[in-house]
This record gives C-alpha cells, structure tokens and sequence, in this order.
C-alpha cells in the first residue's frame, strides 16, 4: 500500500502552448511502482486552462472543487464539483476556470506501455 498526502508531492506548472495557470501533481505513476495507471492531482486558477489537446488513451477526470468548462470534439460543458468526466481516446479536448475559486480535479491515465 501506498498512501501520499498531496501536499508532499511537488506542484509543477503545466508549460505545453495553451496551458494558463495551471499545475499538475503526479500522485501515482510508473516510479511508483504502479502498474496500470497514474492518478493526477490538477490545480486550475481563476482564467486557467488546460491546454486544448488529444492523445490516444483514454482518461477520466474527477472534479473535486469547483466548476470548469469542458470542452471536448467541440461541445462544451459546465461541470461542477463531484461529478466526473471520461474523455475518449483521440478526442480534441480542454478544460478551463471561468469561476472565482481554484479548480481542482483528478485525472487518471493508462500507463504508457
């Protein structure tokens, strides 16, 4: 067993072109030990985003606190804390803050093999 506080993992900034105001904290991945997938902690800031981009796996995304625009293949979406959100391999997405409070949402991906 495993257990982080998210606190002890460092927050590094998110720098792809596109990324506003963001940082990501890896809470599991492969220098874990893991062997399937890696869970990240994301903090957004007020007018942040992520950037728009795709990949070919999968992930699903937990929003702990606050509310984001999810964008996905063109259609956009309020989402709100405690609900979650799967986003399909290749899909062209983002999220951004247009609130007043932090963003903060989990993200777990598959392992690249």
């Amino acid at each position: 067993m495993i257990i982080k506080a998210v606190q002890d993992v460092s927050a590094t900034p998110v720098t792809e072109a596109g990324a506003r105001d963001t940082t990501i904290r890896w809470l599991f991945n492969s220098s874990d030990g893991v062997p399937t997938f890696a869970m990240r902690y994301f903090v957004v800031r007020p007018g942040g985003c992520t950037p728009r981009h795709a990949h070919p796996w999968e992930h699903e995304v937990f929003v702990l606190h606050g509310e984001c625009t999810a964008f996905c293949e063109g259609e956009t979406r309020n989402v709100g804390s405690n609900q979650a959100i799967y986003i399909q391999p290749g899909a062209i997405h983002s999220f951004s803050n247009g609130g007043t409070e932090d963003l903060i949402f989990l993200c777990m991906i598959p392992l690249q093999q």
